[in-house]
């Protein structure tokens, strides 16, 4: 039932209610039913949505080090462009056991040009 009434309200923030009316409302209409114990598990249902459509909708760049941040934007200039993305819109982090390199990932699509990759499919190609 909570992830019905997070749903809700994850709809109605999306059609353009703000946050804070949203919460009030869904709050008013609960205690009016005598259902106000479920907001917090509706929050809790509510921050898993938010974070699935998050990693849903979010594309993050990570890079070995932050000095291959700048090469990396370089590189994957064209991606987000076909991506649809803005490079203000992007993530950055960084991962240093990427050893070099970048991965970007999001919206269903993933590009690996990290050396940690490459290394492994060369240690893959050796051993078998």
């Amino acid at each position: 039932m909570e992830r019905s009434y997070a749903q809700a309200l994850w709809k109605m923030v999306e059609g353009g209610v703000t946050p804070a009316k949203a919460v009030h409302a869904l709050r008013d209409t609960l205690k009016a039913h005598g259902r106000d114990a479920l907001l917090p598990r509706i929050a809790s249902a509510f921050s898993r949505i938010a974070e699935r459509e998050a990693k849903r909708t979010d594309v993050v760049l990570t890079v070995a080090r932050e000095k291959d941040e700048r090469h990396a934007h370089r590189d994957i200039r064209g991606l987000l462009r076909e991506m649809g993305v803005e490079a203000k819109d992007l993530k950055t982090q960084v991962d240093d056991t990427l050893v070099g390199g970048w991965r970007l990932e999001g919206r269903e699509h993933l590009v690996d040009a990290s050396y940690k990759k490459q290394l492994l499919d060369l240690y893959t190609r050796v051993t078998s």
